[in-house]
């Protein structure tokens, strides 16, 4: 059966089909089992039941997005038709998360979505694949949203120091100036969140802590956010040190690729192993993220694919 819907629209088309009408195109191009047709200020969409309420799914978001005065991308019609049979609105939530003071983060895929959720909902997340995907990048911006809006004191984000190829001994400098290179991703992620000035006061205050896995042996964290990132090269001992530094009202974060192992012996990689075994326990959750899922440029995920698993 035929059905013909017709949506009135009181916002400048260019808010909503975009320069050119890229985004009209988009729908154009991912549902030709329906026709599209725009007359002034009027939308008419026919064709049959299921792909006319899918596309009139998408005119709800695109309307939201458009109210809020943000600018609608592609990336943002992908990830809401990748969602089916999702009663609540996707974009209401989370199209552009305000971390901190005037800085926002914007979801770019159904596995960003859910594992931001799940940080949110869980005491222990693990983040799962590939370079490029933002698993470190979203794990800290959870912590900076947790610290922002006072549910934490702390965040401390740590790696374990193990170099892809090279050797901390080659390095010039005491202990400390060889280990910074291995925390520099970290410290730009809190640095596009907070800027220098302020990052630079809050670590003088150990509000933030940024440490190679070795340090956290001993303590125990109270009303923080611990992220172990790059976990792929921690052992089974490490990371069970790691989980049982976990204290009251805090959160723990668990990155890593499984395929891009440093260590000499890549079968003494715990990250595996550990998530695992232990996934099954509630408070626990894992996100695993693909090479469709990469958002650096996108020739990065085609290199993923070509070079086989270390």
């Amino acid at each position: 059966m035929n059905i013909e819907k017709i949506i009135p629209l009181d916002y400048e088309l260019i808010n909503i089909f975009g320069v050119n009408d890229k985004n009209l195109k988009f729908l154009k191009t991912n549902f030709k089992k329906a026709k599209i047709n725009v007359k002034g200020n009027v939308v008419y969409i026919s064709g049959d039941e299921k792909t006319t309420s899918e596309i009139l799914k998408i005119f709800d978001e695109m309307l939201l997005i458009a109210n809020r005065g943000d600018i609608i991308e592609i990336e943002d019609l992908k990830l809401i038709s990748s969602i089916k049979n999702e009663q609540k609105s996707v974009f209401s939530k989370t199209s552009n998360v305000l971390i901190h003071n005037n800085k926002n983060i914007k979801v770019k895929n159904l596995n960003q979505l859910k594992y931001l959720e799940t940080i949110e909902n869980s005491t222990i997340t693990f983040g799962i694949g590939p370079a490029g995907t933002g698993k470190t990048f979203l794990a800290v911006a959870s912590a900076v949203k947790m610290y922002s809006s006072d549910q934490i004191k702390k965040i401390v984000l740590t790696r374990p120091a193990v170099e892809a190829g090279e050797r901390l001994g080659y390095l010039p400098g005491d202990l400390s100036q060889k280990i910074d290179p291995y925390l520099v991703p970290l410290f730009d992620s809190l640095e596009y969140f907070f800027g220098n000035e302020t990052l630079q006061y809050l670590i003088d205050k150990r509000n933030i802590e940024i440490v190679p896995l070795a340090y956290m042996r001993g303590r125990t964290l109270n009303d923080a956010c611990i992220i172990l990132d790059e976990a792929q090269n921690a052992k089974v001992s490490q990371i069970k040190m790691f989980l049982t530094r976990l204290g009251e009202n805090s959160k723990m974060i668990i990155t890593g690729d499984e395929s891009q192992i440093d260590l000499i012996n890549k079968d003494f990689s715990g990250l595996k192993k550990t998530r695992k075994s232990i996934s099954n326990i509630d408070e626990i959750s894992v996100v695993e993220f693909q090479n469709t899922d990469i958002v650096r440029n996108k020739i990065v995920s085609k290199i993923l694919e070509v070079f086989p698993d270390k």
